[in-house]
């Protein structure tokens, strides 16, 4: 008889046996993942930036600038840094050794991340992301956890010097983004006449720290008549002559101009500012009747555990998810009223970073029952009139892992889940699930916590000051990619004794690659059947695909290295003892590109129906088992 896998499906499948998995499941294995019918070899990995010290990153973030490029933010240790490209440079020093909340924030005065944490509350304009705004006011805002929607800062975890409070949910003003908060300069002079370049600070600064400027332009006369300069948006100034330029920080307010020609005429500057401290998204006060637009603070105190993350559902409502419980708080939308309750009490999850809200719902680690963790989502029931709660991936053991440190992230069609291997110190793994496809695949990098830009991904290490681009080229930081898939306990739809003559194997592979096939019958351990090789004669030349790490077919999977690898149709003859099942293992050994997407056996032969010459090593065995080889098999 024959049989054949065409397709890679399935993923890992560890609850079952592994001779009742799906015939393309794995049941064991790392660094391998299912897509497009495929299990491919995962990227690599590489350093961004220098390699840090001993320490951690434990949080990663991008900005985004107003003409679309992107800031890579990271808090390592005791430093908050961005990267310019080449290096680290910091923006804070001295601080805790505690984790940031970040979050973006765009409006009509520019293209904002903002930081919170126990020992600091900072807004970065990302045009100038080394000059970072303090918002921390005791009496208008706290330390804590945040979430930025509809012009509004959500806080949890509050813990500043006035309160310790992990209960309750606290609202911001509402960020009208009008006159109610920016105030307009007009005619402010900036400096003598007679001169080209003119150099200095905007006056709004002087009346507050937390203040940043926006919409700024600036006038002057030279001989060929007015010349102005208009704000480009990202900190720079565009002259209306040929020969003029100029430079504003957002932040400071400091400025640099410099006109064609020697001015002739008054120099002034015409701009906005704003405080977001004052009805912004730092400002967290009310009035005694509270006012529509106003902040907040509501109160979720069932069973006292604490508020660890609060997330958006998909009916727009917001979830705190707690170690034991969730609420559910509805806003108006007129922000007049609004409803918080309890949600669910039998959820709960293990982290703050346990959980992330996706186009499907809410994703999280359910630890309700600490002993039996289960992937759950919240999301809209058929009828879509409520969130109701769903078990996932049921057929992937998650307590096999430790997820005290867990973070969950999105990345192309997977979500990503950073833990640990039971009783390991640190963060060794990432489960990318395929949500939609019910897949499960285990890559194993150290990581506690990620960024994405398209298609590239950035993790921050447990163990180091350092970030790591993965998925990437196809090395790790130039050794080879540790890996192994093992397949299912294969009996082929019979009980009875087999042999196996031929293996065919096709997918893609890079000419310096090479795939080692293994083989273990009735689980008397792998031995090593074949090799596939690159350069082998089974490889077709004639045409090749173009593959960066990610280019997968039609579509992308992380990383923009590109290289080419060939189709390959190998057949392994191998010689097999009679056996009932057989697994297979595959270990890629070189570097370079790999996949495979199809998996035959061939002339498997059908023998007696008899049990597996390993186990038939006890006749006439007495009846309490214990005694072999009686002349009367009833003692």
């Amino acid at each position: 008889m024959d049989s054949t896998i065409g397709a890679f499906v399935s993923g890992q499948h560890t609850i079952l046996d592994n001779e009742n998995i799906p015939k393309d499941a794995s049941s064991g294995g790392y660094n391998w993942i299912t897509k497009d019918g495929k299990i491919i070899l995962a990227g690599g990995r590489r350093a961004v930036g220098s390699e840090g010290t001993a320490g951690k990153c434990p949080v990663l973030w991008f900005g985004y600038k107003v003409n679309g490029d992107k800031v890579l933010y990271r808090k390592i240790t005791d430093k908050l840094q961005y990267f310019n490209g080449s290096d680290w440079v910091d923006i804070q020093t001295g601080l805790s050794d505690v984790d940031y909340s970040f979050q973006n924030y765009s409006s009509l005065s520019g293209s904002f991340t903002v930081f919170n944490s126990t020992d600091g509350f900072y807004k970065i304009n990302n045009a100038h992301p080394d000059s970072p705004i303090s918002l921390y006011n005791a009496s208008k805002n706290f330390h804590g956890k945040i979430l930025i929607d509809s012009g509004r800062t959500l806080l949890w975890d509050r813990n500043d010097a006035n309160k310790r409070d992990r209960t309750g949910l606290y609202g911001s003003y509402i960020d009208r983004q009008d006159s109610t908060v920016y105030t307009a300069v007009t005619g402010e002079s900036i400096g003598a006449l007679g001169s080209t370049t003119y150099t200095g600070t905007l006056a709004f600064k002087a009346g507050g720290a937390s203040r940043n400027c926006f919409a700024i332009t600036f006038a002057g006369t030279v001989a060929a008549g007015a010349e102005t300069f208009t704000d480009n948006l990202d900190g720079t100034l565009k002259s209306s002559r040929a020969g003029g330029s100029g430079t504003i920080n957002y932040a400071t307010g400091d400025y640099s101009v410099t006109f064609s020609a020697i001015t002739t005429g008054a120099v002034t500057a015409a701009y906005q500012w704003e405080d977001s401290t004052n009805k912004g998204i730092a400002d967290f006060t009310k009035s005694a009747t509270r006012l529509p637009g106003e902040g907040f603070v509501f109160p979720q105190d069932e069973g006292g555990d604490p508020i660890l993350n609060v997330v958006i559902g998909p009916d727009g409502a917001y979830y705190s998810l707690k170690e034991k419980s969730a609420y559910r708080l509805s806003i108006d939308a007129d922000d007049k009223n609004a409803t918080n309750k309890v949600f669910r009490k039998d959820i709960g999850i293990p982290a703050w970073r346990a959980c992330v809200s996706t186009g499907s719902g809410i994703v999280f680690l359910n630890t309700a029952n600490p002993s039996k963790p289960e992937l759950t989502i919240l999301q809209n029931n058929p009828l879509g009139d409520a969130v109701e709660k769903y078990s996932i991936i049921s057929h992937f053991k998650f307590s096999d892992y430790d997820y005290t440190d867990s973070y969950f992230d999105t990345y192309e069609r997977y979500l990503m889940i950073f833990c640990k291997k039971l009783g390991n110190p640190k963060n060794d793994t990432i489960l990318f699930i395929n949500v939609d496809g019910k897949s499960v695949d285990v890559v194993k990098y150290n990581g506690l916590c990620s960024a994405k830009d398209g298609d590239n991904l950035y993790i921050g290490s447990p163990f180091t000051d350092s970030v790591y681009q993965i998925l990437n080229g196809f090395d790790d930081d130039g050794l080879e990619i540790e890996n192994y898939w093992d397949g299912r306990g294969e009996i082929f739809q019979t009980e009875s004794l087999k042999k196996e003559k031929k293996l065919r194997i096709m997918g893609l592979i890079d000419p310096d690659q090479a795939i080692q096939v293994w083989m273990d019958t009735d689980d008397s351990g792998f031995v090593l059947v074949g090799t596939i090789v690159g350069s082998g004669s089974y490889v077709d030349y004639s045409t090749s695909q173009a593959i960066g790490v990610n280019f997968i077919g039609q579509s992308q999977l992380g990383g923009d290295d590109v290289a080419s690898a060939y189709q390959y149709f190998c057949e392994i003859k191998v010689k097999t003892p009679k056996f009932r099942k057989r697994m297979i293992r595959f270990v890629a050994t070189g570097i370079g590109y790999a996949d495979i997407n199809t998996l035959m056996d061939r002339d498997v032969l059908i023998f007696e129906d008899r049990i597996p010459k390993k186990y038939r090593n006890k006749q006439n065995v007495s009846l309490s088992g214990l005694i072999t080889n009686l002349d009367n098999p009833q003692f």
